[in-house]
């Protein structure tokens, strides 16, 4: 996954590993976002393979910093990356915001198709979300006051989903336009 955002940031320029990891934290929220200690290695095993050459460079301020440039090995790896399937994980949703993130690198049909990708997933969580809701008012080994705060937290869950599709609707719709 920290493949993909890595590569993808850097294919409209190089970065430093700081810039990296501040992007990251936009798109995927500040409480989810890589350490540095995580963060460091991960560009090491891309400049290992090719992906990706480092050089240090002074910043305005005086400070080395690593900056990282993608070679065309690591192009090549990023369409492979962002065009692969996603795995069903706790990181799917993190996976998506970063491809979403990239659709300004992709065609018209490859951003569609990431976003039908992503869409088949959230219907699939809302069925699954509307499954437990149904399911849960007979469940005997809960009290009543814990069925009552659980349905108010899976109706939360299910408000979230659907408004993400209903911007992946919107989004569509735009892109489509500005095909036309």
């Amino acid at each position: 996954m920290y493949q993909l955002f890595i590569l993808g940031q850097l294919m409209d320029h190089p970065m430093s590993g700081y810039q990296i990891r501040k992007a990251l934290a936009v798109i995927i929220g500040s409480d989810q976002t890589i350490s540095f200690g995580a963060l460091y290695p991960q560009l090491d095993k891309l400049a290992k393979v090719g992906d990706i050459t480092l050089e240090f460079k002074t910043s305005s301020q005086q400070r080395t910093q690593k900056m990282a440039t993608i070679t065309s090995q690591g192009r090549k790896h990023f369409k492979e990356l962002i065009l692969a399937p996603i795995v069903l994980n706790k990181q799917t949703q993190s996976e998506f915001q970063m491809k979403i993130n990239f659709l300004h690198l992709l065609t018209h049909s490859q951003q569609l198709s990431v976003l039908d990708d992503f869409e088949e997933y959230l219907k699939n969580k809302l069925n699954r979300l509307r499954k437990k809701q149904a399911e849960l008012p007979s469940n005997k080994n809960m009290i009543v006051a814990d069925i009552k705060d659980t349905m108010r937290v899976i109706d939360l869950r299910i408000t979230r989903i659907d408004a993400q599709l209903h911007w992946i609707k919107n989004l569509i719709l735009e892109l489509n336009r500005e095909e036309e």
